[in-house]
């Protein structure tokens, strides 16, 4: 393959599968070119899609706004379908959820559309908590092979809804509670067929002052229990039927 050079860059077109760029690491990136030069060409297709390397694209583009002679960029092009964008930028850095997330909302799947839309709407709850939770199969784990392979279904209910805004609500008051821990906790309690959502949020806000912060799922699962179950006669969920905390 004959690797190309151009200060050209305005031929090159970002595919909206492409990882989201990420400032940061532009920035870093143009340090290391203009100390060492573009160690690596970038890959782009016969239309001129950048495949994989737009973060070194994005830093020769700030590296040339003020360089007194601009740089020539590296690239390489290749016949090659815009479907493995994905593969080839994780080989690169390591991609985040949301970089996955990105990339098949991008290819149309309306689940991770809608987990997208629901992770503006419920911040400042983590997204890969947030994933587990709204997954149809809540045991699965979402933020590695799920997520990745493109197999999240999404799974909103009522209680769902109802247990998402109570804690974006508390988490506004008390930052605590937007932890992923607290959530991944709740999924615990889920687990006992007699939980019932408003009795843990109504224990919670009634002992709003005495809910101490916990390290760990398993420390905030009990927590939780406790109030949810102090002043209960019956219909109280068993700290036994949790997961072991380790």
């Amino acid at each position: 393959m004959k690797i190309q050079t151009t200060t050209n860059l305005e031929q090159f077109q970002f595919d909206a599968r492409n990882r989201v760029v990420n400032k940061r690491h532009v920035k870093e990136l143009a340090s290391s070119i203009q100390e060492h030069g573009q160690l690596q060409p970038i890959i782009v297709n016969t239309a001129m899609k950048v495949v994989d390397g737009q973060n070194r694209l994005e830093a020769i583009r700030l590296i040339n706004r003020t360089a007194e002679s601009p740089i020539k960029l590296k690239y390489i092009k290749r016949t090659i379908p815009m479907n493995l964008v994905a593969e080839m930028n994780s080989h690169q850095r390591q991609w985040k959820i949301q970089d996955w997330i990105h990339y098949y909302a991008q290819c149309g799947n309306e689940n991770y559309i809608m987990l997208q839309q629901y992770s503006e709407e419920y911040k400042p709850l983590k997204l890969s908590a947030l994933a587990s939770f709204l997954h149809k199969n809540a045991a699965a784990s979402t933020h590695t092979l799920v997520i990745t392979k493109g197999q999240f279904v999404i799974d909103m209910t009522e209680e769902k809804t109802y247990i998402l805004d109570k804690i974006v609500s508390l988490s506004k008051i008390r930052p605590m509670f937007s932890m992923k821990s607290v959530l991944i906790g709740i999924m615990w309690l889920q687990r006992d067929p007699n939980f019932d959502a408003t009795r843990l949020f109504y224990a919670l806000e009634r002992n709003f002052e005495s809910v101490l912060q916990q390290s760990g799922t398993g420390n905030w699962a009990r927590h939780m229990l406790y109030w949810y179950n102090k002043g209960l006669r019956s219909a109280k969920l068993n700290v036994n039927d949790l997961p072991r905390h380790h």
